[in-house]
């Protein structure tokens, strides 16, 4: 009787683990679409942005301040795959943007930056 114990508890083990691994594996498929999708959308970003200066002589402050000129609802324009919101910097006369990619976080390894201008 012990042994059988044993013996399942191992097959249960061995099941969650299995299932641990299915799910990173699952997840890290999940983020390499967002990805793809993301550098994908940036090119509808970055031609909004580019609107914006046509029409206002210059790139806005923020992204919401894109939305609220342009008259824009679809705050797809302005997020990433995960739905956050894209790191946007104006600068004198440019900008820097990227996506935070699967993490969230800023800077790191797994940001999404657009293609060259």
């Amino acid at each position: 009787m012990k042994r059988l114990t044993s013996v399942l508890l191992l097959i249960i083990v061995i099941l969650i683990f299995s299932e641990g691994i299915v799910s990173c594996k699952g997840r890290y498929a999940k983020d390499t679409v967002n990805a793809f999708v993301t550098r994908d959308n940036f090119k509808n970003t970055i031609l909004a942005l580019e609107l914006y200066k046509k029409e206002f002589g210059e790139y806005p402050n923020t992204l919401e301040e894109l939305l609220q000129k342009k008259g824009i609802t679809d705050r797809s324009i302005i997020e990433d795959a995960w739905g956050r919101e894209y790191y946007y910097v104006k600068l004198k006369n440019d900008y820097k943007i990227f996506s935070l990619g699967a993490d969230g976080k800023p800077f790191t390894k797994d940001d999404i930056y657009p293609p060259k201008k």
